[in-house]
């Protein structure tokens, strides 16, 4: 079973849903305010406790979470995480669901990173008090929500980031508007040429982290920088640049501590790492440098907890560049129906790009399951999406029929989980043990 919320009892959601819950077996009253999925058919068969998938229990297009797979995968790198002496604070803004954070938070989760404060928002507002925002904050209203949030509850910590003079001296007078009753902590964010955020220079940096000190209502917490954006191939150039990268966070993180720029912090954070050479962040920057104060090393990878089937098997460490690590598994997939055989070789699907990522790769099929429930490999290639429609390519002698079957793998969860709003959670077997909801 996967972990509830600290405090969670029983199956029913009190208002919106912050833990998992129990699915509700077909024809059932559901509880007041459970999360149910919509549309949910009779029972699959005589005494059947459960909505089964490959029963016909739900409707379709579905995507699902296999719960296997994400335990597996918050286990690899919770285990990672601590042999490498480094803190994880996932990136829920993959998720965005409560229920996930929640089981990496039960894994060891030093805290969530989110994109916004939107999105800081949803997570304290479930309970989750040490958010680091990895972006630069210069909207006052989400200035004025993070001054009350800090002032309503002395056990929330907001971390954001700061790359410019300009955005500290927006950041210090719509706090101090706010009414901000203790000083947001944030680190300074060191980028690259031809990158988005991040000051360009060590000389840049400094000048930022000086500014935070002439600032009030702001307290310099730390250096990061996100790395992921140097490439998209894990191949020698771009790791030479990746660790280039981590190299001047080192180096800044050292030349802030010797001009005193972190009076008043207990310990220092360095951050970096998204899902694809987090690595190379533990080989750079671990052990920490030797500063005046302890070091904690943050990494923020979010795509790990339930991988994919396209571009994190090729981007992801695990199994690759770390060989003695357990390879993650594919926890999502999608499921539809063949709608239409209208020519040889072309199957239509029943699903499009509203049901599914296409930025990083198309759909792949991995199994069809006949009305008798045969089931076999997929062959053929997505080639093409509508709105609601997926073609399939196949051999002309393929049996792939009207009314079957399949699943498919997709590639890049970050746009996945924001096309659902309820997810099923699933077991080996594909019956429904529970859902999550996501609040993009």
């Amino acid at each position: 079973m996967m972990p509830e919320l600290p405090g969670a009892t029983g199956g029913e959601f009190p208002g919106p849903c912050y833990r998992f819950a129990p699915a509700v077996p077909p024809g059932a009253a559901a509880p007041a305010g459970a999360a149910t999925l919509p549309g949910a058919g009779a029972p699959a068969a005589p005494g059947a406790s459960r909505w089964r998938v490959l029963h016909g229990d739900l409707l379709l297009p579905v995507v699902v979470l296999r719960e296997s797979a994400l335990l597996h995968n918050a286990r690899v790198m919770a285990d990672y995480c601590r042999d490498s002496g480094v803190s994880l604070a996932p990136h829920a803004k993959t998720h965005m669901s409560p229920e996930l954070a929640a089981l990496q938070v039960d894994s060891g989760a030093w805290g969530l990173t989110v994109a916004n404060a939107a999105q800081a928002r949803v997570f304290h507002a479930f309970g989750f008090r040490r958010l680091l925002i990895a972006n630069q904050v210069v909207d006052e209203q989400a200035l004025r929500w993070m001054a009350a949030a800090l002032r309503g509850d002395p056990e929330l910590e907001v971390y954001c980031l700061v790359d410019s003079e300009a955005g500290t001296a927006i950041m210090d007078k719509a706090l101090a508007a706010a009414g901000a009753v203790r000083p947001v902590p944030v680190l300074v964010e060191l980028g690259y040429p031809g990158g988005r955020s991040g000051c360009r220079s060590l000389r840049e940096a400094a000048d930022v982290a000086a500014a935070v000190r002439g600032k009030h209502r702001l307290r310099l917490a730390g250096v990061e920088c996100y790395e992921g954006s140097r490439g998209g191939t894990p191949d020698e150039a771009t790791l030479a640049g990746v660790d280039a990268l981590l190299g001047q966070v080192r180096d800044l993180a050292g030349q802030l501590d010797r001009a005193g720029c972190f009076g008043g912090c207990e310990e220092i954070i360095v951050s970096a790492g998204g899902s694809a050479f987090f690595d190379r962040v533990v080989s750079v920057l671990t052990p920490p440098p030797d500063l005046s104060r302890p070091v904690r090393t943050v990494l923020r990878s979010g795509s790990y907890l339930s991988h994919d089937h396209g571009a994190y098997q090729t981007l992801s460490p695990f199994g690759t560049r770390l060989p003695d690590r357990p390879r993650l598994r594919p926890a999502c997939e999608l499921w539809a129906r063949v709608t239409s055989r209208p020519e040889p070789g072309l199957a239509i699907l029943g699903f499009g790009k509203r049901d599914c990522p296409y930025d990083l790769g198309l759909p792949v099929p991995l199994t069809v399951v006949k009305p008798d429930g045969a089931s076999r490999p997929a062959a053929g290639e997505v080639v093409r999406l509508n709105d609601q429609h997926a073609y399939l390519r196949t051999g002309a002698a393929d049996d792939l029929a009207v009314g079957d079957l399949i699943s498919l793998g997709m590639s890049h969860p970050c746009t996945t989980f924001d096309k659902w709003r309820v997810m099923p959670v699933v077991d080996d077997d594909y019956q429904v043990i529970r859902m999550v909801r996501t609040f993009f």
